[in-house]
């Protein structure tokens, strides 16, 4: 049994592998939380894994952190995934491969598997990322946008008198009624208007086939939203862990 931890910068999100078998984690909220206090009441009834993998853009500081509480509580080395110039198919378009984050790397192996044409892949948290990946499996490279709450934030850090401590009731609206609305608003159609337009520059690149794939924590606000249309695949970056999982074990 393998568990695979998607530490990102606002939730950490994970899944237990047995073979064919796959189990869904309940997402596990970050703050400012040291990991021993985030994994101990998440995982104390989880019998010992056979290997922990892990994606982590937390810092080199948070990975210690995880390495220390797995070795203390289940006597094992995690594995961690960093972005390299190739690995599972996929070439790195970065200069510096290890640049790219940990989460993108291991969306873009899991698109591959997923996905044998090109792809656009594309993740909205904290921050959105939109990589292309052609159908050789080279990655053509990426942008990097505010997410939308990182957005709305950005415009109540920098505004007098704006804030969003006021609810914002029922859903968003093209025309809001209350400052509260009109940023979150605004911050969500940017946010759409950046990622159908990026996409559709892609798909006219890359060919009518492009398989366009959404993840993160707000892939299911803004997919209704989404002129593109594009696959939903929330756990793109664990399913990428598995991929890298299994070649490890072919290789040893």
């Amino acid at each position: 049994m393998n568990l695979l931890v998607d530490i990102g910068n606002t939730r950490i999100k994970w899944a237990l592998q047995d073979g064919d078998e796959w189990i869904s984690g309940a997402p596990l909220p970050r703050g400012k939380k040291p990991f021993k206090d985030i994994a101990r009441p998440a995982w104390k009834e989880l019998e010992t894994p056979d290997r922990v993998i892990v994606s982590n853009v937390a810092g080199e500081e948070f990975e210690k952190s995880v390495r220390t509480w797995v070795k203390r509580r289940w006597k094992i080395q995690p594995e961690f995934l960093h972005s390299e110039a190739s690995c599972c198919g996929v070439t790195n378009a970065y200069v510096k491969p290890e640049q790219l984050g940990n989460d993108r790397w291991a969306a873009l192996i899991a698109a591959r598997a997923l996905e044998r044409g090109p792809a656009v892949v594309i993740s909205c948290g904290t921050a959105i990322t939109i990589d292309a990946l052609a159908g050789d499996g080279r990655h053509l490279g990426g942008l990097i946008a505010p997410g939308v709450t990182l957005m709305a934030s950005s415009v109540c850090a920098n505004t007098a008198e704006v804030t969003l401590d006021d609810e914002v009731d029922g859903e968003i609206v093209l025309l809001a009624s209350s400052t509260a609305s009109a940023v979150l608003g605004g911050s969500l159609y940017a946010a759409v208007s950046l990622l159908d337009r990026v996409s559709a520059d892609l798909c006219g690149e890359l060919g009518r086939n492009t398989r366009i794939l959404l993840t993160g924590g707000d892939a299911e606000r803004l997919l209704p939203l989404l002129a593109t249309r594009p696959r939903h695949e929330p756990e793109l970056v664990l399913r990428g862990l598995a991929v890298f999982a299994a070649a490890v074990e072919q290789e040893g």
